[in-house]
């Protein structure tokens, strides 16, 4: 197969659909890295930076996790690098002070907001030429698939 070509269509769409969203994420991901040279992080960090920069900061480590779908070790971990790099603050939770909110700090604003600017580069440069109305439909599909996902694993039974 020639490379930057998707693979072909047939004979089983319902795999092909899996392996071209699993394509197309990866090289989202790649490019999205490059505009916001964060190429050598892993994904669990930039995963939790989207979270907070996309409406979770206030959060605790716990809401994040499960949020995330990640193990609370992993987030503790990530969290614990970004407040070493002064992006990030844990703050006690009023009325809990067992649990800790995780809050930007100025230097971390300023961060979120280059981060929020590779992100809006990324679409644009990605979605280009792409109809309003098949990226509205793609992120019903896309929404779809997660609630589905979310329900098999809710049941803690194996797919079969």
């Amino acid at each position: 197969m020639p490379m930057g070509q998707f693979p072909d269509q047939k004979p089983q769409p319902s795999f092909t659909f899996g392996t071209n969203l699993n394509r197309a994420a990866r090289l989202w991901r790649t490019v999205f890295r490059s505009l916001a040279q964060l190429e050598a992080r892993p994904t669990p960090y930039i995963s939790v930076l989207s979270y907070l920069i996309t409406g979770s900061e206030g959060a605790t480590q716990k809401e994040l996790a499960t949020l995330m779908g990640a193990d609370a070790p992993t987030v503790v971990r990530v969290l614990d690098a970004l407040e070493g790099q002064g992006l990030v603050e844990r703050r006690v939770k009023e009325g809990d002070r067992r649990s800790k909110t995780v809050h930007f700090t100025e230097t971390g604003k300023d961060f979120a907001e280059a981060f929020k600017a590779a992100g809006f580069a990324t679409s644009a440069r990605l979605l280009e030429g792409c109809d309003p109305q098949d990226i509205n439909a793609a992120i019903r599909v896309f929404r779809r698939i997660s609630e589905n996902a979310e329900f098999l694993s809710s049941r803690r039974q194996p797919v079969v």
